[in-house]
């Protein structure tokens, strides 16, 4: 169970410094390194918590890029006029789903032989989701430019390139909560673990997919 004092929320507000800003450019290369310095650090529940609401509201201004300001031909006839519902309840549902993907891939990784707590792995998680979430935005910058110019050139009018944006900014997600959980439960090589947290995700997407029709 995690408990969270509304407190060490604003004290841990008051704590967010450039170092957070250095670490994560630094997690780009070495992702292992700084997962291992952040659970040296024994963060507070508080602290994950903000650095959650980060990775939020990164993921809120990357999905309005794509859903509503710029969303790509494929993506309005696929969605529809229900955009805005789906992203309110994507919002709504992220932190909680942040929470449980931690607790879903503590469980793989001591399967795979990981030797962490369930608060290390957390730790691990929630790094890789924060450091995930530039990259997405970064990636939410191709369907604008798709939208922009998909009437100039037939390619971009393909549907599979309209909705590249969508699926690859799940690549690097799960790329890094892959590399910090293995961090954290000093794994060495996290491809295993990308590759079955990848493989669980498309099984996943899929099997939504198929409800929906």
């Amino acid at each position: 169970m995690v408990s969270i004092n509304a407190s060490d929320v604003s004290n841990e507000k008051e704590n967010l410094r450039p170092s957070v800003t250095v670490r994560l450019a630094r997690s780009f290369f070495d992702m292992r390194a700084t997962t291992e310095e952040l659970i040296s650090e024994r963060p507070s529940e508080a602290r994950l918590l903000m650095l959650v609401i980060l990775s939020d509201m990164i993921f809120i201004l990357s999905w309005t890029l794509k859903t509503l300001i710029s969303p790509t031909t494929a993506v309005t006839a696929s969605l529809g006029a229900d955009a805005v519902l789906w992203l309110l309840v994507a919002v709504m549902l992220r932190t909680t789903g942040v929470y449980a993907l931690a607790l879903f891939v503590g469980i793989i990784v001591k399967i795979l032989g990981g030797k962490a707590t369930l608060l290390e792995t957390r730790i691990g998680v929630i790094w890789g989701v924060f450091v995930a979430a530039p990259i997405g935005l970064i990636i939410a910058e191709f369907s604008v430019l798709i939208n922009n110019f998909d009437g100039s050139f037939a390619l971009l009018q393909s549907q599979g390139v309209q909705m590249t944006p969508y699926w690859l900014g799940m690549v690097p997600f799960v790329w890094f909560v892959a590399k910090g959980a293995a961090a954290a439960n000093r794994i060495e090589n996290a491809v295993p673990v990308f590759g079955t947290l990848a493989a669980l995700a498309i099984i996943l997407v899929g099997g939504l997919r198929y409800m929906a029709m």
